[in-house]
């Protein structure tokens, strides 16, 4: 393994901020980190935590969007950065990395299509007087966040 693609990042340090666009993931090789949605704020949301040889960052790698969440060290936390230029050969000297890419993306797309519904479903409570026009946006929010699927097309 190169050394050049290994970091180390502290308890509390931010590897990742929701919003802003990366150019590279990461794979766990010692510690934990906690992914968070809307970290620091009011309604910060928890996702889960990561532990060893788990990924995260891959659909920057792979879409060039902006970050969907915010990743912190829960403690001290060895990574392998991965570039769009060093992922074929990462998938290739490892292809279980290819299984464990596509598992934190539909884990990561599940919990976003739950907290999506749940979302609606308070709209919705809330909205009792607009029930025609709150439906048309639950539709219109759940065919985008299905096509998002497609983003290797």
């Amino acid at each position: 393994m190169d050394n050049s693609k290994m970091q180390t990042f502290h308890a509390d340090e931010v590897i990742m901020r929701e919003g802003v666009t990366y150019h590279e993931m990461y794979k766990i090789l010692s510690g934990s980190v906690a992914v968070f949605m809307r970290y620091g704020e009011k309604d910060e949301h928890l996702l889960g935590i990561y532990s060893k040889s788990k990924c995260f960052g891959e659909i920057h790698v792979l879409s060039f969007q902006p970050s969907i969440y915010t990743v912190v060290a829960y403690d001290e936390v060895l990574v392998m950065r991965i570039t769009k230029d060093t992922l074929e050969e990462f998938i290739r000297n490892n292809p279980r990395n290819a299984i464990d890419i596509m598992q934190n993306m539909m884990h990561t797309y599940t919990l976003m299509q739950k907290n999506i519904g749940l979302l609606l479903d308070d709209i919705y409570e809330k909205q009792d007087v607009n029930k025609k026009r709150t439906e048309e946006l639950k539709k219109k929010i759940m065919q985008y966040s299905i096509s998002g699927l497609n983003i290797l097309g």
